[in-house]
């Protein structure tokens, strides 16, 4: 299922996600809450935790409360 999810990245200089979910080099600058959409593949109710595979392929694992599930 679509989703728009929240999560703190590393961005660099122009407020994008850098580091380890980047193909540039710029330094981090700070962290920022960012919103982007996702798929959710894997969910634990237990621990309350999804697993989001984000638009640009890399994977997150966030609180079910900062997932927003959506169907096209």
């Amino acid at each position: 299922m679509k989703c728009t999810y929240k999560f703190e990245f590393p961005v660099d200089e122009l407020g994008r996600p850098g580091g380890i979910y980047s193909m540039t080099d710029l330094p981090i600058i700070h962290h920022k809450e960012l919103s982007r959409n996702g798929k959710i593949t894997g969910r634990d109710l237990e621990l309350g935790l999804y697993k989001i595979k984000d638009k640009e392929g890399f994977t997150v694992i966030v609180p079910i409360k900062s997932v927003h599930p959506w169907e096209e």
